[in-house]
């Protein structure tokens, strides 16, 4: 008797914790379309706030405003600009959107075209502000191409020939020729600072001794070793890493009583101490 009604028992909470649902003809549970229909137009409103904030004109970079251009050319620096302002983000937009926009990336793709002492951007509603400082221009360096290199050595842009004002630094700058054909980086160094002064010190001894050049050439692999083209037609190699106002000593010793006619010299070589080789 107690077995059958335990029996009882369970069969009866099992039935109550059903529902009292018959179990050959279950209840058919209802979609919650207003749950549905409520987030999918929770969605579509934040789909469309963000559409217009992204998209909407009055919410763009309008006006760019630059200032501190001397060398740099100013066509070239504005196609970099509107390069990265026309550039895609969240697929559909552009980085010209002030929300979109982003000052660290737009720095980093700026300085990636061009070296600059210093550059500041900033940027208040649809107006796009830039400064910058450009890096003093002081000789030209010639591998594949042209470029410019300030005093620390290090190139900030290519030479543009066809550009009035590159025109006039490739006039006035001295030339630097790699023979090592290296290719180079901007932002990157391509000498010292100690070369370039070195450098420019056997320049002025070249003029003080009323010996014009063309074009000074390095060879990066093999250390200070460089030479001077002179107008003449002949070479003169020197060391950087030694005593420049030693070897233009050596330098004036040899024309004035070694050499008779330079113009028949292929070269001097001044690398070697108080040894000058020449030919």
């Amino acid at each position: 008797m107690s077995r059958r009604n335990f029996f009882q028992q369970t069969q009866r909470r099992r039935y109550q914790d059903k529902g009292r649902e018959n179990p050959y003809f279950r209840r058919v549970r209802k979609i919650p379309w207003k749950w549905i229909g409520g987030s999918m137009g929770g969605v579509a409103i934040i789909v469309t706030v963000c559409v217009i904030l992204f998209s909407h004109r009055a919410l763009a970079i309008q006006r760019v405003s630059i200032d501190g251009l001397n060398q740099i050319d100013r066509m070239a620096f504005e196609t970099e600009v509107r390069a990265y302002l026309d550039q895609r983000a969240l697929l559909f937009f552009h980085r010209s959107n002030q929300f979109l926009f982003s000052g660290a990336d737009f720095q980093l793709a700026l300085e990636g075209a061009f070296t600059f002492a210093s550059i500041s951007i900033s940027q208040a509603g649809k107006e796009l502000r830039i400064t910058v400082k450009e890096r003093t221009s002081n000789l030209l360096w010639e591998t594949d191409k042209e470029y410019v290199v300030d005093l620390q050595g290090v190139i900030t842009r290519p030479l543009q020939r066809d550009v009035p004002s590159d025109a006039e630094l490739a006039f006035r700058l001295p030339l630097f020729y790699d023979i090592n054909q290296v290719a180079v980086l901007i932002g990157v160094p391509v000498l010292t600072p100690e070369e370039i002064t070195q450098v420019f010190r056997f320049h002025e001894i070249l003029l003080s001794q009323g010996i014009p050049y063309t074009q000074t050439r390095v060879n990066r692999l093999a250390g200070g070793w460089m030479s001077i083209v002179t107008q003449v037609g002949y070479e003169i190699y020197f060391d950087v890493t030694g005593d420049i106002e030693a070897q233009g000593e050596s330098l004036k010793t040899v024309l004035a009583t070694q050499v008779e006619d330079p113009e028949d010299l292929e070269y001097i070589d001044l690398r070697f101490g108080d040894h000058v080789y020449f030919k």
